[in-house]
């Protein structure tokens, strides 16, 4: 019987028990009156799911197992006296109170020997708990017979350092091994014939399995979440900067066979080892912080982060292979009993994946991450033969990649690409990629890689950071393999070729083999622009069968990508949400919208309009080429736009005029370029809206191209009324390179000055246009676009990534400074949100 007095002076625990015996112990005003309030708000506040035969202990001490005359004085059968009867008190009012704890979340009884040293739970018998004969030792432990052996050391009483702080609590964490067994009476067994981790030797000669992570990282998470839950503090990890102790260990490993470094083993030898350092050498104590994190994501409630664990120990799959196949169905069964967000629904396909997005964001997280210095334009390729090997299942890689913008950049965003791949014949669903805080939709083509699109203002500082992850994880988990895999991390995407020779101003007649790389356009001022080989340029070559498949991919990809955004809403809400930023019925009402968006995205059937569209765009037989090229004319910015119709389904070199009978042709199949450049007064008057006239000056100098037609037809018009005619070359574009991530070639055509209004519309000056561009890229025609933010549907990017989309620019079109646009900024801010802010 639990009986509490409080009157304002003084408080204390009565507790009638058979044993004549036990001594009740006034030992700290303060700790009595803290944990009879969280007995009493437990069994007020909370409906008891499963009820114990009993929630009362007594603790005695160890008997002795060898004769040591220290150890005489403290008889196995007499309750331990002085210090020793504080820290017998101490324990047993915390494992009465996890006791009742424990009850009320639905746990059932502990497989725990009782007072009479059995394990069956008489009427009036307590549990029982032995006080360690050794001072020295921190640590609590359980026997496989159901003993529980506790701490004796005198530190913690006061528990004024990190450590012992933690450790006040290490009976909870026993406790919660003995409620292990009884929800999973094959556990046990499981563990003596689990593999080895040679790596995680114990100081009793022992060594981790491959099962420790879920026993011993399941009870520190629940030993850490009572201390949250007693003390009132968010414990947090240390690699984050918290200043409470914890196990630690690295994640860029399996789960489930993880081994914590050396460095880490020897630091925690050392005896001023700090808060921000590891407390145990024991390896798979740290993986509190996953089963902490599960608890997060999928729990509403303070009883739901810890009994969500109830449906992972109830499973009915064999216990192998670090028992996956169990924590899988068991974490699916608790998202759907406790209505979890979709994003956290799919047990550790989901769960693994956003872990390493939200929680795994300090570089410590991981033992061998690597770090990347890129410029701009700049490429770095790897793949996981160059990193380590093989991904294995359940283990993440981590790149840091520093991204340094040129000096006076134009304030266009730059874009950083990362592509994700997999070698044929692996399935690339089990991979996942990472960057910042967001798990990046894959699209839905089996072929396609993962991509994602960052951009970057010259304002930022000149220099973008990224956190670049890729985890290894199967949607059914226990099926997960050791996985291959190619990472691309570019920016801008698009780089000059690295060749020798020059070009004069007037050679319009040089091989692509002695272009320079880069782009230059020559005339008029209006008409000049170039960019060496670090000029920034965006360009597609689309054949047939590459328009085809966009249109096939176009529906399903803005599906999985719109998926993506929903699921970093939903978190965003159940974040805002628990941290007060957002009051309940609001939350229902957004989760209600973003639940209508999915279904009208699921119920919308495009797949006949998409599949009539590709085969249409499949049977033409030209190939396209868009490209725009940002460079300076006399220090400052301009744009060179180049569109071209080739011949052929395959483009290749060719030579294709500027004028062009279009009536010869199918409709839009003209073989035909053109070329426009755009000087900084154009970026200027769309800043303003183009609300003041200022064409003047780019309408002063007009391209002019004329077919051979064309030109008869002028000879005879300025015939009849005795003028000069006015006549201009048809222009010519001479591809010497036009393939799947290559173009370069040379142009010219005729441009002349405003005509006069009189009777002969005689120029005022004409001149000639040459340039010359030679770019290639990393764009191999199966690509997702995502170079320039994906295909479009009706001018919807669909090339969105998981979260947001980076600015959809379109190649052959101007690039501005901003996205522009609600739908824009919104993802823009999505981009640059911080899960962390809530």
């Amino acid at each position: 019987m639990l009986d509490t007095e409080m009157d304002g002076k003084h408080c204390e625990i009565v507790t009638e028990t058979k044993m004549n015996t036990r001594l009740v112990l006034l030992f700290s005003l303060f700790s009595q009156c803290f944990l009879s309030l969280v007995l009493l708000v437990v069994t007020l506040a909370t409906p008891a799911w499963a009820q114990w035969p009993t929630t009362e202990w007594v603790v005695m001490n160890a008997e002795i197992e060898k004769p040591h005359k220290k150890y005489e004085e403290w008889d196995t059968h007499i309750p331990p006296l002085g210090e020793r009867g504080e820290l017998a008190e101490t324990h047993r009012t915390t494992l009465e109170a996890a006791s009742i704890w424990y009850q009320s979340l639905g746990f059932p009884e502990p497989v725990q020997k009782t007072e009479d040293d059995d394990l069956n739970v008489g009427p009036g018998e307590a549990y029982l708990g032995r006080l360690k004969r050794d001072p020295d030792g921190t640590g609590s432990s359980r026997k496989p017979d159901g003993e529980m052996m506790l701490t004796s050391n005198p530190k913690l009483l006061s528990a004024d350092t990190p450590i012992w702080r933690l450790m006040k609590a290490s009976a909870v964490h026993e406790l919660y091994h003995a409620i292990q067994v009884r929800m999973s009476p094959s556990l046990d067994p499981a563990m003596g014939v689990a593999p080895e981790i040679p790596q995680c030797p114990s100081p009793r000669g022992l060594q981790d399995t491959d099962l420790s992570w879920l026993v011993e990282g399941t009870a520190a998470m629940v030993q850490i979440r009572w201390l949250e839950g007693t003390e009132d503090v968010s414990w947090g990890h240390p690699f984050k900067g918290s200043n409470r102790a914890a196990w630690v260990r690295t994640f860029d490993q399996s789960l489930h066979v993880g081994a914590l470094p050396a460095a880490y083993i020897e630091r925690a030898k050392r005896p001023e080892m700090t808060a921000l350092e590891t407390v145990s050498w024991f390896c798979d104590y740290g993986t509190w912080y996953f089963w902490y994190a599960v608890g997060d994501m999928i729990g509403r409630t303070d009883g739901e982060r810890v009994g969500y664990t109830r449906y992972i120990f109830e499973g009915t799959n064999p216990w192998s292979n670090g028992g996956i196949a169990n924590i899988d169905s068991g974490l699916k069964a608790a998202a759907a009993e406790y209505n979890a967000i979709r994003a956290y629904s799919g047990g550790l396909y989901d769960l693994y994946p956003q872990f390493v997005a939200q929680y795994l964001t300090e570089d410590r997280f991981y033992g061998h991450l690597e770090e990347i210095t890129l410029g701009a334009p700049d490429l770095h390729q790897t793949t996981s033969s160059l990193t380590g090997g093989p991904l294995e299942p359940l283990a993440a890689r981590a790149w840091r990649v520093r991204v340094h913008l040129p000096q006076g950049a134009s304030p266009i965003p730059y874009r950083v690409r990362f592509t994700l791949d997999a070698p044929d014949g692996t399935d690339r669903n089990d991979l996942h990629l990472i960057v910042e805080d967001t798990v990046v939709k894959r699209p839905m083509g089996p072929s396609a890689p993962y991509t994602d699109v960052e951009q970057i203002g010259p304002a930022e500082g000149g220099v973008a950071e990224y956190l670049v992850r890729v985890a290894n994880v199967a949607e059914d988990a226990a099926k997960t393999a050791n996985t291959e895999f190619s990472l691309r991390m570019e920016v801008e995407g698009y780089y000059g070729d690295d060749v020798t020779g020059g070009l004069s101003s007037g050679d319009i007649g040089a091989i692509a083999g002695e272009l320079p790389p880069g782009f230059a356009v020559r005339g008029p001022k209006q008409w000049s622009c170039s960019g060496d080989a670090t000029a920034r340029a965006l360009f597609d070559l689309v054949t047939p069968h590459e328009r085809g498949r966009d249109f096939e991919r176009a529906m399903p990809d803005f599906s999985r990508s719109m998926e993506g955004v929903a699921d970093k809403l939903d978190i965003i809400t159940q974040r805002a949400e628990r941290g007060g930023v957002l009051d309940g019925g609001t939350a229902v009402q957004l989760r209600n919208e973003l639940e209508k968006g999915r279904a009208a995205l699921e119920a919308a059937d495009a797949a006949p309009g998409l599949d009539r569209a590709a085969a249409k765009a499949r049977a033409r037989q030209i190939t396209d080429i868009r490209a725009t090229f940002v460079g300076q004319n006399e220090g400052e910015m301009c744009q060179m736009l180049l569109s071209a119709t080739l011949k052929g389904s395959n483009g290749g070199p060719q030579s294709v005029p500027g004028a062009v009978n279009r009536d010869l042709f199918p409709k839009n199949e003209a073989p035909v370029f053109n070329v426009e450049v755009l000087p900084k007064a154009f970026f200027d008057a769309a800043r303003r809206g183009f609300q003041t006239d200022s064409d003047q000056e780019l309408e002063s100098w007009v391209a002019c191209t004329m077919t051979v037609e064309e030109q008869q037809e002028v000879r005879k018009r300025a015939a009849r009324a005795r003028c000069e005619p006015v006549l201009c070359t048809e222009g010519r574009l001479t591809l010497e390179a036009a393939e799947q991530g290559r173009i370069a070639g040379t142009f010219e055509f005729d441009v002349l000055r405003e005509r006069t209004s009189g009777r002969c519309d005689t120029p005022l000056g004409r001149d000639k246009v040459v340039g010359h561009f030679n770019v290639h890229s990393t764009d191999d025609g199966y690509d997702d676009d995502s170079l320039f933010g994906g295909p479009a549907i009706s001018g919807v990017a669909a090339g969105l990534k998981g979260g947001a989309a980076a600015a959809a620019t379109r190649p052959g079109a101007p690039i501005f400074e901003t996205t522009g646009g609600s739908n824009g900024a919104l993802y823009d801010a999505l981009d640059n949100l911080d899960l962390s802010d809530f």
